[in-house]
């Protein structure tokens, strides 16, 4: 079968306090973004994996768009 062809942004470095890092991507579907910190820590040749992983949008949805469960306890 096919193999998906991610396609991958950085869209923001502001965050690097070494050891740590907090980097913002845009991605398309398909992209594993574990995989990804593997791959730069390997490249580094330091080894890396995540402590977090925040979906912030996807598709049309934004997580800022969202309610909160106290918002949807309101309208009830």
């Amino acid at each position: 079968g096919l193999r998906p062809n991610p396609r991958i942004s950085v869209v923001d470095t502001s965050a690097l306090h070494l050891p740590l890092a907090e980097i913002r991507v845009a991605c398309s579907k398909g992209t594993y973004i574990r995989a990804l910190a593997r791959d730069l820590g390997e490249a580094l040749g330091t080894g890396a994996h995540l402590n977090s992983l925040k979906r912030t949008g996807s598709g049309g949805f934004a997580v800022e768009d969202s309610l909160s469960i106290n918002d949807i306890i309101g309208v009830l």
